[in-house]
């Protein structure tokens, strides 16, 4: 790989974290990426945080703390993100954690396929002790979007680059309090390019009884991914929703077809209008896992992908 490392742009945003914030932030600085900005802000936290955010200032490319009370974490990602300049940009929560090495992957995508914007991987999910406790392959493209399939893109691993975000003139939505990611992905990200998937992991969202959600917060998520999606079908071309109304009907099929090859599946007309983006790991060169771009049947059910 070009050891011209991309920069890449990391916000974490903070509010009353003090159990997880050093892990967060320790599952970034570790990775020992060489050309890194990290961005930590805290949203006015009331317990320990910021005097712990502040224990990493100096390895940090910038952190502060607000003077008010956030109504919705999308704030201080736009704050930080307006204060950034890296070439590649994730947000990460401040109980979710980057795994080993994922930046050092992320840099290899988007330096080896420049015509990759945005890629997402496997899910993962860690307890509150951190132990990685379940993998999810991610099978989320356009068309399951338009279906309203409920399962969505993990945000933490998910990257994309800058140029994508000015294009579209993304922000995240202030106005959203719990589904800012779904909001991105259906009114910037999914009507303007799309999504590769990766066959590894990048980053883990923390399961913890401590940050489930209420019943009011879990009707409020659904509600706005409901809206988000809404406007993903007005924005996208007329169509994308014929062609959305018959992978529903071709969901049916699922077990006929989730047995044909991904070389086959990408190949067949009408088929091939669904098929996946995707990279994988398949082989290996001097010890070093090498990258490869395929078509994905996105009936499949192998594990891995």
């Amino acid at each position: 790989m070009n050891k011209q490392y991309p920069k890449i742009t990391i916000v974490t945003q903070c509010y009353n974290r003090e159990k997880y914030i050093a892990e967060t932030i320790e599952s970034v600085l570790s990775q020992g990426y060489p050309n890194l900005e990290y961005i930590v802000i805290d949203d006015n936290s009331s317990d320990r945080s910021w005097e712990i955010i502040q224990q990493y200032k100096d390895k940090l490319a910038y952190c502060e703390k607000m003077d008010s009370t956030p109504t919705t974490p999308a704030r201080a990602y736009n704050y930080g993100f307006d204060k950034s300049s890296g070439e590649i940009m994730n947000w990460l929560n401040a109980k979710n954690v980057l795994l080993p090495k994922s930046l050092f992957t992320i840099a290899e995508v988007f330096t080896k396929f420049p015509h990759v914007e945005w890629i997402t991987s496997m899910g993962a999910l860690i307890d509150g002790e951190g132990k990685l406790i379940r993998i999810i392959p991610v099978r989320k493209d356009l068309y399951e979007h338009l279906r309203g399939e409920p399962a969505n893109i993990q945000q933490e691993s998910t990257f994309w680059r800058r140029s994508l975000w000015d294009r579209t003139k993304a922000r995240c939505d202030e106005n959203d309090t719990v589904a800012i990611d779904v909001k991105l992905w259906s009114e910037k990200f999914f009507p303007a390019t799309r999504l590769y998937h990766l066959n590894t992991v990048l980053g883990a969202y923390r399961k913890a009884s401590s940050s489930s959600f209420s019943t009011i917060r879990r009707k409020q998520f659904v509600d706005e991914i409901e809206e988000a999606r809404k406007n993903l079908r007005r924005l996208v071309p007329k169509k994308k929703l014929v062609y959305t109304e018959l992978y529903r009907l071709l969901r049916y099929a699922k077990p006929i077809l989730r047995n044909i090859p991904d070389g086959v599946y990408s190949r067949t007309p009408i088929l091939k209008e669904f098929s996946h983006k995707a990279l994988d790991f398949r082989t290996m060169e001097n010890d070093l896992g090498v990258l490869r771009e395929y078509e994905r049947n996105p009936f499949r059910t192998i594990f891995p992908w």
